[in-house]
């Protein structure tokens, strides 16, 4: 494969982004490498599917995590995508930029600072509502769906508004204590990923060139360049050279993971799977974090989505409105309200990240999520996470076998604030479930006695039962300095001259929320400092 200019690793919600600003803004010639395939699958386009994606091996990687000391040895699950969109194509789809609070460890210089932050999330965005008919080209839908919520959400709202937690219509804001509706990345009822979005406008130009089913088994690096990358595609090893360089996109397990292949990273961990350090840099793979949950799960009085989806018929009526006129269960996330409150936090920040969901699973089959068995009883959830954790946790290589799965140790609790804020967050739950709006549709509770345990009993329930919530980040960490992190300011790898990482691994610290938002925007403004460097090399 010839004249190949820039080699983007990773088509995600990243690696499309990139893709297309470079396709549009530049006469470069791109390669871009997925390791999944295409992403022309029914459950991908169809919201409520993510739930069929959650353990589907085609498309999604299926990690776990080491043995958590914290949470009573066990491993939790790391699904991440496999496919085009990555991560984007299989999530909850929920949109958010996070809050201002979470960038101040960003914009310590002038390319990062928050007006450049939230002006990179504004040319990417188009807010949708039921009026809106068009979707501008490479814009992600931001849709506003409170139309479409459960009813049940308004005691969720009420209960809030007894607490003095104030009501917003978007959640977007610098305001602390929030909660309103989520948007989601849909658009008349369809999952728009960065694929469908950024991706999808450029395939057909003859200077992009994407391989899917391809993975980089080694960054070739020589006298501190990127001089060709080897990879695997459908079973043949292959040799690529680019004539400028190669940005990683391809997350915050596989970014790190591909480095420490080529030699980049930890000399000490490098050289104990007998592999030939090129650059030392003992950041690559540390720093990671990632919002670690759990949902309270009641009981109720009041109709919920159990009634709607827990049994054929209804799910046929269901799937007859979503077939219809793209509404409905299935236009729809699960996680449909929430919001952000400073619940006794240390910080002058929020420290909680909080769901209301109109739907229970409480059935649990080997650690798996089933699709569409809700419970018999109707129910809805009070779910929480840690906004800011401070717990840091790493990626490391099993073997020098590129077959092998990384080995990814979040060291989950392993911070005593993170501690305090789930005490926070039993308190806050419990308070809320106390509240006049509450107490009129909830029933009981189930798998846990919230409303009477004590703070170590309930402390101890969240160790058995707390999950990821899929957003690591951190772990080829974003530093003007080599002694803390990964990449410079201009997201350029320490210590290479072409090798940029444009992910959710250069964040220097977790935001607020869920993350996806975040990655897109980062890209976008990545893209911009990328294309200005390339031009004075």
């Amino acid at each position: 494969m010839n004249n190949i200019d820039l080699v983007i690793v990773g088509a995600g919600s990243a690696g499309c982004i990139l893709a297309n600003k470079f396709i549009n803004n530049t006469n470069y010639n791109i390669l871009l490498i997925e390791a999944g395939p295409k992403d022309n699958n029914l459950i991908i386009d169809v919201p409520l599917g993510y739930g069929m994606t959650f353990y589907n091996k085609k498309i999604n990687w299926n990690f776990y995590s080491e043995k958590q000391n914290y949470l009573n040895d066990r491993e939790i699950y790391y699904p991440r995508g496999k496919v085009l969109g990555g991560s984007s194509s299989i999530n909850g789809m929920v949109y958010a930029r996070g809050l201002d609070t979470d960038y101040y460890e960003w914009n310590d210089n002038d390319d990062w600072r928050l007006t450049n932050i939230k002006n990179s999330f504004e040319e990417i965005e188009q807010k949708i509502d039921q009026n809106i008919n068009i979707l501008k080209k490479n814009k992600i839908p931001v849709n506003d769906v409170s139309h479409l919520h459960h009813p049940i959400l308004k005691y969720f709202f009420d209960g809030c508004n007894e607490l003095g937690i104030q009501f917003n219509r978007n959640l977007n804001t610098h305001i602390f204590n929030q909660v309103g509706h989520y948007n989601i990345n849909t658009f008349k009822g369809i999952r728009h990923s960065s694929s469908k979005v950024f991706l999808k406008p450029i395939i057909n130009n003859n200077r992009i060139k994407l391989m899917t089913n391809t993975q980089v088994k080694k960054l070739i690096i020589k006298d501190k360049k990127i001089t060709s990358l080897e990879l695997i595609s459908n079973g043949k090893n292959l040799t690529i050279k680019p004539n400028i360089g190669t940005i990683l996109s391809a997350g915050s397990i596989m970014s790190p993971y591909i480095l420490m292949h080529s030699g980049v990273g930890d000399p000490r961990k490098i050289k104990s799977i007998d592999k030939e350090v090129v650059i030392e840099n003992s950041n690559v793979g540390k720093n990671l974090q990632d919002h670690l949950g759990l949902d309270y799960l009641f009981k109720t009085f009041h109709p919920t989505l159990n009634t709607s989806l827990g049994t054929w018929p209804r799910r046929i009526t269901e799937i007859l409105k979503y077939l219809y006129n793209r509404k409905g269960a299935f236009a729809l996330s699960l996680n449909q309200a929430g919001g952000y409150l400073n619940w006794n936090s240390k910080h002058k920040y929020p420290n909680l990240q909080i769901y209301f969901n109109p739907i229970t699973y409480s059935i649990s089959h080997k650690n798996k999520r089933p699709l569409l068995k809700t419970d018999k009883f109707d129910g809805f959830i009070i779910g929480y996470n840690s906004c800011r954790p401070k717990s840091l946790g790493e990626i490391s290589l099993k073997s020098p076998d590129n077959n092998d799965s990384p080995l990814i140790n979040p060291n989950f609790l392993s911070h005593e604030e993170d501690i305090h804020d789930v005490l926070c967050a039993v308190d806050f739950a419990k308070t809320l479930s106390n509240t006049k709006s509450i107490t009129h549709i909830r029933k009981s509770t189930v798998n846990n006695d919230l409303l009477n345990a004590k703070d170590q009993e309930m402390l101890d329930h969240f160790k058995d039962n707390a999950v990821s919530v899929y957003h690591p980040c951190g772990t080829c960490r974003m530093s003007k300095n080599i002694n803390d992190g990964v990449v410079s300011k201009r997201l350029k790898v320490h210590g290479v001259e072409n090798l940029w990482v444009v992910d959710a691994s250069i964040f220097p610290n977790i935001t607020s929320g869920n993350i996806n938002a975040t990655v897109m925007m980062l890209a976008n403004l990545g893209s911009k400092l990328i294309i200005e460097d390339i031009k004075n090399i």
